[in-house]
């Protein structure tokens, strides 16, 4: 199991990407999902930009390391932000790094802006040929190159388009009644979990898969503790129960191995004990380095 799974690394990395806007998480609605582009729409938005792009991914040749680009217009310039469980930027730090769509470099002033594990930047949107031509974003560090894949870019761009386009979703009127009842509106419709709850949720399906799959210890009160809090959890996760259960199993499902069991024994505790949002903030923060009993000041990985 991944204890920082692809989800709880975007719900770290991705909720600050537009906060000009000041959206929260549950003010995010989904759109489409277009050839593994999830596009959302944010609520209340009343620009002509309201959504964006998600490609988030899991990279096999980087030790399976989360990864995502995001994009949206802005007028006539365009917002990328790009996602790497690797990155650990302080806040709003300001980085020089030169931008490359395939082998082509962007001739372009960009001022690149760290965040945690984030790094954005505002383009002009003359931009967006030489993206709906690439394949591949490449930012060109030096020591290395940070790659990331935007496959099938020109279908999820299509998608943003329809839902910039799109008019916002107003609740319909009821029928008037026989007795020529004043009209209501019809109940609106519940919110959308914020990320961090989304990532709980995933975390969870992930343990009771475990649970149920593997051959770990565990307690009958455990195994009810974790059913009970998929089961408070289910009903405002029904419309993306399958989804997310899809997105885990085509990312590969298995079993902890013998060095990782105290890793989930972890993972389960905190499940049990912490509510979804306390539960995602502690597994994305880095383990506390731990004093080597030998050594003066040296850390014990």
């Amino acid at each position: 199991m991944r204890t920082r799974s692809l989800l709880a690394t975007l719900a770290a990395g991705c909720l600050s990407v537009f906060g000009s806007h000041a959206a929260s998480a549950t003010e995010r609605q989904p759109f489409e999902v277009v050839k593994g582009w999830e596009i959302e729409r944010t609520v209340g938005d009343t620009s002509a930009n309201p959504c964006l792009m998600t490609h988030a991914y899991e990279d096999k040749d980087d030790n399976n390391a989360a990864n995502a680009v995001v994009f949206a217009l802005r007028g006539s310039s365009a917002v990328l932000v790009l996602v790497y469980q690797g990155w650990d930027f302080d806040k709003e730090e300001p980085v020089k790094v030169p931008l490359f769509l395939d082998k082509k470099p962007i001739k372009l002033k960009t001022a690149w802006i760290g965040d945690g594990k984030t790094l954005r930047t505002q383009l002009p949107d003359s931009v967006v040929p030489d993206l709906l031509a690439a394949k591949t974003v490449i930012l060109r560090f030096e020591d290395s190159d940070a790659d990331f894949r935007i496959p099938d870019f020109a279908a999820g761009y299509e998608a943003l388009r329809r839902c910039d386009a799109a008019p916002a979703a107003v609740a319909a009127p009821r029928p008037a009644s026989p007795g020529g009842a004043t009209l209501q509106a019809a109940p609106a419709q519940p919110p959308v979990p914020s990320q961090q709850r989304i990532a709980a949720y995933a975390i969870g399906l992930s343990v009771q898969r475990v649970l149920k799959e593997c051959d770990l210890s565990s307690t009958g009160k455990q195994r009810a503790a974790v059913d009970a809090r998929m089961a408070a959890l289910q009903p405002e996760m029904a419309p993306l129960d399958a989804q997310l259960r899809s997105e885990l199993k085509r990312n590969g499902e298995s079993c902890p191995a013998a060095d990782k069991q105290a890793e989930f024994q972890d993972v389960l505790r905190k499940f049990i004990e912490l509510s979804p949002e306390d539960l995602v903030a502690a597994l994305e923060k880095p383990p506390a380095p731990q004093q080597a009993p030998d050594s003066k000041s040296g850390s014990q990985l």
